[in-house]
């Protein structure tokens, strides 16, 4: 009989040659019955993944175990050689990862990353492991499993490369899965469809679930038991239904609060109705003509000066091509982007006019620059001195409330948060009048995101910016958003004011995404 996943007092160091050896975490216990599902919670850096790397023995080389141990069911994974971690890799553990595209060997495809495990773990070859690859595939809801099967990872969507990512970590039929933030990119009928699908294997299979996130909704939907870390260590664990409704410790009351976004009242109102941006029509294709849909399909829509504007859709609806094209990153097929000053006159160049704040903030930034080098460089071909452009970094550097320590710093020695405020930093310099924001916040911790998103608001007031918040996060929408536009395979099928959209979504799938974002009982 499986006995799960039992750690016991876990202590973990960093390994520092100038300085003391700096603690990481410290007496974590966490346990995962046969078919139970465990959440492990709390804001960037309190120590989750890195438990999580403990398990499969994936630590970086620098990170030492000064004691503890780590089992599941009778074999000591703490005191296990490489041979049989790589047995238990893929087979005994599946792994659910953050960054999915980062994980995949971008010279393989995505059925030869589901065959290994079938192949390895279960036995199959051939016919067999391709008609299991392409059910997986659409179990974790991926409309065109063959197509998605030959593809490789530079060719999905965030979206669909984390649910191929689900595909493989079930492929091995594993006794426990490692779940690091599975639904961060995934907008919430997505999201709801791979939760599901886990809670289905731990039920029917008896699956262990170590389930990584930030996301306090999504843990009681599902989860048996919440764990709460913050700074290395365990501070508050129990029963769902106990810990949710009456939390204890203050880190769990303030991803509560951060979770729970109402309509902001920090929102200001639009400050005009003159137009700053407009589609017409416009279309866009990456297939040859005859093959598939378009990404977009005559699109058409307008930004008002002053506007928030929600962009909603599900994973690979054409959301991230919509702003990548505004900003002129892609070329239309078809129709017309117009982008205009608020005086009416077109902007001179689509990277002043209009600015991109990518989803993730670790590839935003060159790991190989200082951050000061990368602030500077969209500056180095505009009129000024080397003093006037210092100046004029330090003053966008307070208005994100960073200090000018971080100048010196590379990407990989900031947070999630500090980099995305860098980000936003970066789109200010060229003294943007549109901000298009890309999924902004969804790799961060709840925490963070609020953060982040008051930050945005009070740059939308003081800037008289328009802004454009992509994003499958129903509460992010609510709060942030003077209107609601849905992108719907590649078609627009909805644009409503905030308030309308959510209390009666007109389309289909409106209405599929409003309800997958209400609470369900367990």
């Amino acid at each position: 009989m499986r006995e799960g996943l039992v750690i016991e007092q876990l202590h973990l160091a960093r390994r520092d040659l100038r300085t003391a050896d700096r603690s990481l975490l410290s007496g974590v216990d966490v346990t995962v019955a046969p078919g139970e599902f465990v959440a492990l919670v709390g804001p960037s850096g309190s120590g989750k993944t890195l438990t999580a790397m403990a398990v499969m023995g994936l630590l970086p080389p620098q990170v030492r175990v000064d004691s503890g141990s780590i089992r599941l069911g009778g074999t000591d994974l703490g005191g296990a050689g490489d041979a049989e971690l790589n047995r238990v890799r893929g087979g005994r553990i599946g792994m659910l990862f953050q960054q999915p595209k980062r994980m995949f060997n971008p010279r393989r495809t995505i059925a030869s990353h589901i065959g290994e495990p079938l192949r390895l773990h279960r036995g199959l070859r051939g016919k067999a492991a391709r008609d299991r690859s392409f059910e997986l595939l659409a179990e974790v809801g991926l409309e065109d499993p063959e197509r998605c099967a030959r593809s490789y990872a530079h060719q999905l969507s965030g979206g669909m490369a984390q649910r191929a990512m689900a595909a493989v970590a079930l492929a091995g039929q594993p006794e426990l899965l490692l779940a690091d933030e599975p639904t961060s990119s995934l907008d919430k009928v997505l999201e709801r469809q791979v939760m599901e699908l886990i809670d289905r294997e731990r039920r029917d299979r008896g699956l262990g679930v170590l389930y990584i996130t930030h996301d306090l909704a999504s843990v009681a939907r599902f989860a048996d038991r919440v764990l709460v870390m913050e700074a290395g260590r365990v501070v508050e664990s129990g029963p769902t239904a106990m810990v949710l409704p009456a939390p204890q410790c203050i880190a769990t009351r303030n991803l509560l609060e951060a979770s729970t976004l109402a309509p902001s009242a920090k929102r200001a109102p639009e400050q005009s109705a003159a137009t700053v941006l407009s589609l017409d029509a416009v279309t866009k294709r990456f297939a040859k003509a005859s093959q598939g849909r378009p990404a977009l399909d005559r699109v058409s829509l307008s930004l008002r000066q002053g506007e928030i504007l929600g962009v909603l859709g599900q994973s690979g609806s054409g959301k991230s091509t919509l702003a990548r094209l505004v900003v002129g990153l892609e070329t239309p097929d078809g129709g017309i982007i117009d982008r205009r000053t608020p005086e009416g006159s077109p902007t001179e160049g689509t990277e002043t006019g209009v600015q991109l704040v990518f989803q993730e903030p670790h590839d935003s930034f060159d790991p190989r620059m200082t951050l000061r080098s990368s602030l500077e460089a969209p500056l180095l071909h505009r009129p000024g001195t080397a003093a006037d452009r210092a100046g004029r970094i330090l003053r966008v550097l307070r208005e994100v409330e960073l200090g000018p320590e971080f100048l010196a710093r590379y990407p990989r020695e900031c947070s999630g948060g500090q980099l995305q405020r860098l980000t936003i930093a970066r789109a200010l310099l060229l003294e943007p009048r549109v901000l298009i924001c890309d999924e902004a916040t969804s790799a961060l911790d709840t925490v963070s995101q609020r953060r982040i998103l008051e930050l945005l608001l009070r740059l939308h007031a003081e800037h008289r910016l328009s802004l454009v918040m992509i994003s499958h996060d129903m509460n992010v929408i609510r709060y942030m958003c003077h209107r609601v536009a849905v992108l719907f395979q590649g078609s627009l099928v909805e644009v409503a004011e905030t308030r309308d959209f959510f209390a009666d979504p007109q389309h289909g799938h409106s209405r599929e995404l409003v309800a997958a974002s209400l609470p369900v009982r367990r």
